[in-house]
């Protein structure tokens, strides 16, 4: 046994550093005090278990994960002042599932968190992560009964209820889908409980003030739902991204009783409030409504149209690699610029981007200026995107709002689709997809991308092949 006495001095300054988020350069001193904390009784459970779970607030995952499997090298009772020994292995074992989970490790997570939930059944997030790595293997039925089991232990807990709302969705549950995910402003977007009118729970002949909540391309697939909330509505006042204003304006410019406002706008003369991805459940839509929604529709006129191609090319393709850097998944999905020159091994190919954010300088800072074409001087909008994308042949993406205007204008997409980073919009591997009409190449459990660039590219020789041969 080491020195306790140290130890837990050390201990109980970083867990007063590490309570105290007034600071971010706390959660840093804790780690510090843990660290002490840990050499000083190597033997002391706790130490390594709150080190752990410091280094993972602090996103340094392998560190986490090892001082976890420490902790559990010790006697674990004193984890949790009322613990019994299962209860205390129970609560590291969950911990070491989530995050290995989270760097990929799902057949170990797996492993860890069913030890977990039998050792200590009444742990809701130890339920919660398998049914995330149920979700992450494809086993959609199974998530859906973790996550219930998980909900009825923590039925207030937002955390929990999101867990079950993406279990649903995956599962294609769709209207308790997104009924549960209602419970995305208690868990994180709280400003939103804080409006000076009452949620909109599909009550007629009211005035709605209807806001962006999510990405621009949440934001584009739930407007299939605006036609029906007009019509149920008084009038609807509509606070869009400013990309999306004057498509949305020309696509919907036959409904009378809608207002279109540029993010951000002042709060307008309005009885409820809801938002774009809460529409179908305010609507009370079914399983069926939801996914048949039609997608809006609306094709501008092409002002400069192939003036950018580049000559005697045969294949004209569409790329965009990183998406928003709000997404907390965008990490996963993102992928090198320089993985999609392996279209090159197709002749005939042209890339052009199609990334308008600050990652548009990344294919100059990796030389690829010569070949891939830089369109965003192109576009300015929505709009302007669609009108590109009906001059090119393809368009190869990450999963992102691209590929939902990709499917407004009617273009060929194909996507490279990242295990940890899915959409429930595209499914599991993009077999059952919801409106998104993509051709997906989900990235295997090893998350490497070239084996799916591998298969991209043997798909476009297939796809040339065919075109030469007329078929």
């Amino acid at each position: 046994m080491g020195d306790r006495k140290t130890a837990e001095q050390f201990f109980n300054n970083g867990a007063a550093a590490a309570n105290d988020r007034s600071k971010p350069e706390y959660l840093q001193h804790s780690y510090q005090m843990f660290c002490s904390a840990m050499y000083a009784d190597p033997t002391w459970a706790t130490a390594s278990y709150q080190a752990g779970n410091n280094a993972s607030d602090l996103m340094h995952l392998p560190a986490a994960i090892a001082c976890w499997r420490r902790a559990l090298e010790c006697e674990l009772p004193d984890v949790g002042p009322h613990d019994t020994t299962d209860a205390s292995r129970a609560k590291v074992l969950c911990n070491l599932g989530w995050r290995l989970e989270s760097v990929g490790k799902t057949l170990e997570a797996l492993d860890v968190t069913m030890q977990a939930v039998k050792l200590d059944p009444a742990l809701a997030f130890a339920w919660l992560n398998l049914s995330i790595i149920q979700g992450r293997l494809g086993f959609t039925a199974a998530s859906v009964a973790s996550a219930r089991q998980a909900y009825g232990l923590a039925p207030t807990d937002a955390t929990v209820e999101m867990g079950l709302a993406f279990a649903l969705l995956f599962d294609r549950q769709l209207a308790e889908g997104f009924k549960h995910f209602e419970s995305r402003y208690a868990y994180r977007l709280v400003n939103f409980l804080k409006y000076p009118y009452p949620r909109w729970e599909g009550e007629s002949d009211k005035t709605v003030f209807l806001v962006s909540d999510q990405g621009l391309g949440d934001t584009l697939s739930m407007t299939r739902f605006v036609r029906a909330a007009c019509k149920r509505a008084r009038y609807v006042h509509a606070c869009v991204h400013p990309e999306l204003l004057r498509l949305l304006q020309y696509a919907l410019m036959d409904v009378p009783n809608l207002n279109l406002l540029p993010q951000p706008c002042n709060f307008p003369a309005a009885d409820v409030w809801t938002t774009f991805v809460s529409l179908p459940f305010a609507l009370g839509l079914t399983d069926d409504e939801i996914r048949n929604a039609p997608q809006i529709t609306y094709k501008p006129e092409r002002t400069n149209a192939r003036q950018w191609r580049v000559p005697d090319r045969k294949l004209h393709i569409g790329i965009a690699w990183r998406g928003s850097a709000l997404n907390e998944i965008n990490e996963h999905r993102s992928i090198p610029v320089t993985q999609f020159l392996d279209l090159y091994k197709v002749p005939g190919v042209q890339l052009y981007s199609l990334q308008v954010d600050q990652n548009k300088h990344q294919m100059h800072d990796t030389g690829c200026a010569p070949v891939i074409k830089d369109l965003s001087g192109y576009i300015s909008d929505v709009t302007s995107t669609v009108a590109i994308l009906q001059d090119l042949d393809l368009v190869v993406t990450i999963e992102s709002s691209l590929g939902h205007i990709c499917t407004l204008a009617g273009t060929e997409t194909w996507v490279p689709y990242s295990y940890m980073g899915r959409d429930y919009r595209v499914g599991v591997d993009g077999a059952d997809q919801i409106w998104s009409n993509y051709r997906v190449f989900p990235q295997g459990s090893d998350m490497r991308w070239q084996p799916v660039f591998d298969d991209i590219v043997t798909a476009l020789q297939i796809r040339v092949d065919r075109e030469r041969a007329g078929v």
